[in-house]
């Protein structure tokens, strides 16, 4: 894969920060760590269009400073059990073959056992650190059709090979997440994520899926137009209205349409798997799952003991 340049930036300020959430919405009280800023995959819906102004990579890659940054956060909370990922600015794997940044933050968290870290992708590769992988290192996959993967997820793995190595991950003793986001509404979608969930279902331990988000495409209004030089018909369909937060996102009713039809596909081939929603408000998480979720903390509470009952007494 052809990457562009990467520069190495010097240590300063808050490299391990907290989720910037969405306003009025429920966050999971995840925590980032800007490892990579940019990506080198081409997505044609993604935010850090919007937000990064230079094709360049940086790569913040002193390890002690971002270690003793999520030494500090543990440190502080005594009520939940936190989660980091490297995935908010970058892709978590997409350079790493390369660059070989993770292989510290993993042997890291296997030996605190205090919290865990989230590997999130979009590219299916990990030989490289099947060696250092441990129980706390999540090695996750955002999944879509491959319809929307060949016209929308340009230079990523398709949906095969993610299944497949999240499957490597299972069986070298991790637990795996999948990410349903964006979730994208055009002619057909039910039909593709009916059978995205059977390919789930037939490739992956389901009992070893430690949690499952699904969220529906939003985007700052910006976007809108870059979409519309572009003609992305897949981007278009459906009705949009710019939510509390400011980003377009599909109509609630149609959020909770879409939510429930996969909600129950879901726990209809595993009952047991743990599945969120990304920065949705209560009333959407009552009306989709019966459950009440009333604010970050609730929903952090249920992190916790979702990773208490897979873990038993070993975090």
């Amino acid at each position: 894969m052809n990457s562009p340049r990467a520069e190495h930036a010097p240590s300063q300020g808050n490299i391990v920060r907290d989720c910037p959430g969405t306003k009025d919405h429920i966050c999971c009280g995840y925590k980032t760590i800007d490892l990579i800023e940019g990506c080198a995959l081409s997505c044609s819906y993604c935010i850090l269009k919007a937000y990064l102004n230079t094709p360049a990579i940086t790569i913040h890659d002193d390890i002690p400073y971002i270690t003793s940054q999520i030494d500090g956060m543990t440190g502080r909370e005594a009520r939940h059990i936190l989660r980091f990922g490297t995935g908010e600015l970058s892709d978590s794997l997409a350079l790493d073959r390369r660059y070989r940044l993770n292989r510290p933050l993993v042997e890291f968290f296997g030996e605190r056992k205090n919290a865990l870290l989230e590997l999130k992708s979009k590219w299916a590769y990990i030989d490289h650190l099947i060696p250092h992988l441990n129980p706390y290192t999540i090695i996750s996959f955002s999944v879509a059709p491959q319809r929307i993967i060949d016209e929308e997820e340009k230079r990523t793995s398709p949906l095969y090979k993610r299944l497949k190595t999240a499957r490597k991950a299972q069986d070298a003793g991790c637990f795996v997440g999948l990410h349903f986001d964006p979730i994208i509404i055009y002619p057909g979608f039910e039909k593709d994520y009916r059978y995205l969930i059977e390919d789930i279902s037939r490739i992956l331990d389901m009992d070893r899926i430690i949690w499952l988000s699904l969220g529906l495409l939003r985007f700052p209004p910006k976007l809108l137009g870059h979409y519309i030089e572009h003609n992305r018909k897949n981007l278009l369909y459906g009705e949009f209205i710019r939510g509390e937060d400011g980003k377009m996102r599909y109509i609630k009713q149609q959020r909770i349409k879409v939510y429930t039809m996969l909600y129950k596909m879901l726990k209809k081939k595993n009952k047991g798997l743990f599945i969120y929603f990304c920065m949705e408000r209560e009333d959407v998480w009552r009306k989709v799952t019966g459950m009440t979720v009333r604010d970050d903390d609730a929903l952090m509470t249920l992190f916790d003991e979702r990773i208490k009952h897979l873990y038993g007494g070993k975090i």
